[in-house]
Formats: C-alpha cells, sequence, structure tokens
C-alpha cells in the first residue's frame, strides 16, 4: 500500500540534490560573478535534447510549445513502413519563463494519458575564463490518468502519482561540441509488481555543430536498478550485445539537429518509445542493438512577449 513516505522520499532526494550541489560551487560561482566575466554561449540550442532535457532555459517572458512524436520500432519492416504505420506516441507541451533562469511547464502525454507539471532551473552559467560550468536542475511529476483498472487491487488516487528529479551539468568545450552529464532519481508511486518503485539513472548528451544551423546530436540513458534479482548486466551472446533480464535497459538515441532562432527540430533514431523521463528509466523493455529501433522527431516553437 502506498503511503505519504514516497512523496517524503522524493522531497528528500530533491532538497539533498538542491543543498549538496550548491555548497560545493557557491564559492566558485561568487569568484566568477565578482570577476563580471562575460557568460559564454548555451550549449545547447534547445531545452529539449531527444528524450533528454538540458542546461538551457529562455529569457524571461519566452513561451515554448513543444511536440515529440515516437513512431513504432522499425523491427516489423516494410509490412507498417518501419514502424510509421505502427503505435505512435506523441506529447504536447508549454513551457514559460518566468525569469531567465527559471521556467514551468505542462505537458500530456498519449501513453498512459500521463499529465505532467515540470520545473527547470538553472544555477550557474558557464563563463568565459571564468566559472568553467553550466548547472540546473529539472524535475516534474506525472498523473497517470488511464483508467483506474490498470493500478490493481487496492486502487489509491495516489497510485498514479510519478517523479523525476534530475541534476545536469553541461560544458560548451568550443563553437563545435558540446557535452552534458546528468544524474537522476525516479520514483513511481505503483508499478508492476516485477519492478521497483525507485531507481537512479545516469544520462550523457553531446552535440557536434557541423553548419551554423546543424548539428549531430548523440544521447544514452542508462538506468541504474538497484534491488533486483539479476541487476543490470552488459552481456554478448550469439544474437550480440543484450542485457540481463528484469531490469530496464538503456536508451540510446541518435540524429540530426536543425535550429533557427525561432524553432528547434530534432530528427533521431532511438529506442525508448516514453517520452517522459521516469517512463523511460522504470519501463524501456526495447534493445537498441538487438533492432528495437524507432523513428522520433521534436519541434519546437518560442514566442517572446
Amino acid at each position: 500500500m502506498i503511503t505519504t513516505v514516497h512523496m517524503k522520499k522524493s522531497l528528500l532526494v530533491l532538497l539533498l540534490i538542491l543543498v549538496g550541489f550548491g555548497r560545493v560551487f557557491a564559492q566558485e560561482a561568487e569568484e566568477a560573478k565578482n570577476e563580471k566575466k562575460p557568460l559564454e554561449r548555451d550549449p545547447f540550442e534547445s531545452g529539449i535534447f531527444m528524450d533528454d532535457q538540458t542546461v538551457k532555459t529562455y529569457p524571461s517572458n519566452t513561451l515554448e510549445f513543444v511536440l515529440h512524436h515516437r513512431f513504432g520500432t522499425i523491427q516489423n519492416g516494410i509490412s507498417d513502413l518501419y514502424g510509421i504505420w505502427g503505435a505512435t506516441n506523441v506529447r504536447l507541451g508549454l513551457n514559460y519563463s518566468i525569469t531567465d533562469n527559471l521556467m514551468i511547464g505542462f505537458g500530456t502525454t498519449k501513453f498512459k494519458m500521463y499529465q505532467d507539471l515540470s520545473l527547470k532551473y538553472t544555477f550557474f552559467h558557464q563563463r568565459k575564463g571564468g566559472f568553467p560550468l553550466t548547472i540546473g536542475y529539472y524535475g516534474d511529476i506525472a498523473l497517470n490518468a488511464s483508467n483506474k483498472s490498470n493500478f490493481g487491487k487496492d486502487y489509491a488516487f495516489i497510485d498514479r502519482l510519478s517523479y523525476f528529479h534530475e541534476l545536469m551539468v553541461a560544458r560548451r568545450f568550443c563553437r563545435a561540441f558540446s557535452m552534458q552529464l546528468g544524474f537522476a532519481f525516479v520514483h513511481f508511486n505503483k508499478v508492476d509488481t516485477t519492478l521497483k518503485n525507485d531507481a537512479f539513472s545516469i544520462s550523457a548528451i553531446a552535440r557536434v555543430k557541423v553548419s551554423p544551423q546543424t548539428s549531430i546530436v548523440a544521447s544514452c540513458e542508462v538506468p541504474l536498478m538497484l534491488g533486483y534479482d539479476t541487476p543490470f548486466i552488459l552481456k554478448y551472446g550469439q544474437q550480440g550485445i543484450y542485457y540481463g533480464p528484469k531490469s530496464p535497459l538503456p536508451n540510446f538515441g541518435i540524429g540530426v539537429e536543425i535550429s533557427t532562432s525561432t524553432h528547434a527540430f530534432h530528427i533521431f533514431l532511438s529506442a525508448a518509445q516514453g517520452i517522459l523521463p521516469q517512463d523511460i528509466v522504470i519501463y524501456n523493455q526495447n534493445d537498441f542493438f538487438n533492432g528495437a529501433i524507432m523513428f522520433g522527431f521534436n519541434m519546437t516553437r518560442l514566442w517572446n512577449f
């Protein structure tokens, strides 16, 4: 039975994240501020990056519309036009910048009828000749609005809730190359009996610019599923690389980003058909190395007020 202990645990993790890295970097950030070093350009063009978030926030009073689209896997070949005619997942979202560093958002997703509220805050910015990193936080709370029969016995409304917290550390190494690492905690109030309510994950995203508007992008998200009978183990067999049973599988992505002053497009291949980050961490069972790959695209549009 789900209790308020789970919610308190999620909030405690968020508090520890904020306090912990705040103390570590406070002195360096203050020194960079006092030196009046100019800000480095943002490491990424958009606040989203295929299946991930980035540290980028927009100037205050900016409204961002986001469309995420995932087709089915390519495994059925031409019979469903390599997933284009297969089952699709879609998310529509709106994000609003309250300040230059703070964004709030709302979205709705087709699979599991997720309704989510999100928050992103950039604590520190990379400076030329000064502080070397851009550091931010992203978190969301999602409501699974599907039929209550999906939640089994002893249903309670709180069973529908899930949470995601991520600390993001990014750097623009040069004009052409940027990279970000993410460290996340996920909690579902109720999951299938074969899964755990809590998980950690690590992620990495990288961008290589090949023209002023075009970049090659790559990403990976690896769940760290503690407490399973068979933990996450990389193996090699007759069918190539695969992963130990029961644990959710890593998600890999590679694609192209095209950006303008008001738009960003991502066209890519990845494994996870989920769109919300907590859904990807807990529920992805698509093996990228075994052909469970799908086409996806994102589109963003900005308005300034």
